[in-house]
């Protein structure tokens, strides 16, 4: 396995610092990192459902069943 050197600005380095788990190497961290499944803004996706209405509301339903049992601590209600 070869090695590379990067050059990193300080905030680079502190922000990877911070998501980077207790005896993870930063090459492991930078792996995990681009293994997760990119986000895609909201407004990317909008319009694109191509469920029915009955679909639409039964999901909606869930989401709202779920939203009813959660309990939130003190305050964040």
């Amino acid at each position: 396995m070869g090695f590379k050197t990067l050059s990193l600005s300080d905030e680079a380095y502190h922000m990877l610092k911070l998501k980077k788990k207790k005896r993870e190497s930063f090459t492991d961290l930078i792996i995990r990192l681009l293994a997760e499944p990119e986000q895609k803004e909201i407004l990317d996706i909008a319009g694109t459902w191509k469920g029915t209405d009955e679909e639409s509301d039964e999901i909606l339903n869930i989401i709202y069943k779920n939203r009813q049992n959660t309990k939130f601590p003190r305050g964040i209600e």
